[in-house]
């Protein structure tokens, strides 16, 4: 009870948790907890990006040896571009051979040739920085006090599930998995013990065909990664160990463990670690999906439906395209199983993107949910025998977009920070406890009678939202390029303010039309 006490004081919205599923209950009901944020998050402040106390400051180093292993190991059949790059670095020698960080040495090449720092293929730029990379220091960062209420939350919900928890850092999303282990491992308070679990797609390959002398190569060729057994060479040798240890041992290790927390990066890279090239499942994956407590950051979080629909961020194509295109679609790890995920939702503009995946036919789906989450806020799920339900934590919101059988119409709802949300046959409605706890409303003017303009950039539209939700607006009408967005409160439309925060009001099922004109 003394757990439960310090997180209702530490938390205010642990109250939430705790008020629905009493501390004993919860930890002998509870079957899963997902808490799935929309971004990276740190110990230091809401507002900054991940890492500020334990940053990995990679450094690099020109030197002769080095340059003539890029040309041993060029990795592109560009032989002539390889002959002006070794020319190139061959300027860049200091007499020294001094270590340089990364925005050193790109504007000392800069002033050198720009045009060819420009030319190079993204696998070329990779390949050349990896190689001048340098060892890092081994002294674990210090972290600063805990503050970020979704690390709280994390901390509360492992401890729930068992007193001594235990919580595995998957960061394969991650191009290079080995760079930031360490922030990673310091953001959690002391009571929790974290360990990086070197689950990489190269070890994935390895393992399955007991080919672990071939990790090099295999990190060449499956994550288009080099020369990590030099700069990271204890990371290297615990991911070698892990190989060698079989497959069985990797499977007890992950089924012993409280929870599991995927980094933020590249959901495909993510999945290559879960799934091989058939989409059949390694066998460590089911032990994953059914830890207590899953942790997803950024992208860790989008792999976590059941179908993960990669898009680019609000592009020329998707604004303009008279039929929207086709986004890829990859199999997900299905925890999440209510639609859809998508991460840095307001911030990145990604509603037309949320709405595209929603109308997608091509794999014969019908997908009638999808939820974006915000920078900063995670979407928890509280899944148990006495039901499921979600809430949202951190320092905006999340937004939730369902079909209707008119095409381009969607009842958009915004779910900000201590929201809770029941889970019914019908769908998702804001909880009756959170709206008996709503604040009173706020006087503010009306909206002024125009077009807002520019509505799907700067996260305009959730400001727009917001600003109707505050001041009881009935209608708006937001323009970008030739696309016309208009908002309409309906009957079932409510507005809540929840909090006082910038993003603090809800709005349940504000009709939302997209049209050209």
């Amino acid at each position: 009870m003394r757990t439960c006490a310090f997180l209702i004081k530490r938390m205010s919205f642990i109250f939430v948790f705790f008020t629905l599923f009493s501390f004993k209950g919860a930890a002998q009901q509870q079957d899963q907890t997902l808490i799935l944020a929309g971004s990276a998050v740190n110990s230091c402040s809401e507002k900054t990006a991940l890492g500020c106390s334990a940053q990995n400051k990679a450094v690099f180093r020109v030197s002769k040896a080095n340059i003539k292993q890029i040309g041993l190991n060029w990795p592109s059949s560009h032989t002539t571009k390889k002959a002006d790059v070794l020319t190139t670095l061959d300027a860049l020698i200091s007499k020294d051979e001094k270590l340089v960080s990364k925005s050193e040495l790109l504007w000392q090449w800069r002033d050198i040739n720009n045009e060819q720092l420009n030319s190079l293929t993204k696998q070329e730029f990779n390949f050349v920085f990896d190689m001048l990379e340098q060892p890092h220091s081994n002294s674990r960062p210090k972290a600063k006090p805990q503050s970020n209420s979704i690390l709280q939350f994390i901390a509360g919900s492992l401890k729930v599930a068992n007193p001594t928890p235990t919580l595995l850092i998957i960061s394969a999303a991650q191009r290079d998995p080995y760079a930031q282990i360490e922030a990673l491992k310091t953001l959690l308070p002391k009571g929790v013990t974290s360990q990086w679990l070197p689950l990489t797609p190269a070890l994935a390959k390895a393992i399955t065909n007991n080919t672990c002398s071939d990790l090099p190569a295999l990190r060449h060729s499956q994550m288009n990664l080099y020369n990590r057994n030099n700069v990271y060479p204890e990371l290297t040798k615990a991911e070698y160990t892990l190989c060698n240890n079989g497959v069985e041992a990797l499977v007890n290790l992950i089924n012993t463990s409280t929870g599991v927390l995927f980094s933020d990066g590249t959901a495909k890279n993510a999945l290559k670690a879960l799934y091989d090239e058939n989409n059949i499942a390694y066998p460590w994956t089911n032990a994953i999906k059914t830890r207590p407590v899953i942790v997803g950051l950024g992208a860790g979080s989008k792999i976590q439906s059941e179908k993960v629909y990669l898009s680019q961020h609000q592009s020329e194509t998707v604004l303009k395209a008279k039929s929207a295109p086709q986004p890829t679609v990859i199999k997900g790890l299905n925890t999440f199983t209510y639609g859809p995920l998508s991460t840095r939702f307001s911030e990145q503009n990604q509603t037309l993107n949320l709405a595209n995946t929603l109308n997608n036919v091509k794999q014969n789906a019908v997908i009638k949910h999808g939820f974006g989450i915000d920078e900063n806020t995670a979407l928890v799920v509280i899944k148990s025998q006495k039901g499921n339900l979600m809430t949202v934590i951190g320092q905006s919101g999340v937004a939730h977009l369902s079909t209707q059988q008119k095409a381009n119409n969607y009842n958009y709802s915004y779910w900000p920070a201590r929201s809770v949300i029941d889970i019914t046959n019908a769908g998702f409605k804001l909880s009756e406890r959170t709206i008996s706890q709503a604040l009173a409303p706020v006087k503010i003017p009306p909206l002024p009678v125009q077009r807002f303009a520019n509505i799907l950039t700067d996260s305009k539209l959730r400001s727009l939202t917001q600003a109707m939700c505050l001041s009881q607006e009935q209608s708006a009408v937001g323009q970008q390029d030739d696309l016309l967005i208009n908002l309409t409160a309906t009957k079932n439309t409510h507005y809540y303010r929840v909090n006082t925060q910038p993003y603090g009001c809800a709005l349940s099922n504000l009709l939302l039309n997209v049209e050209r004109f």
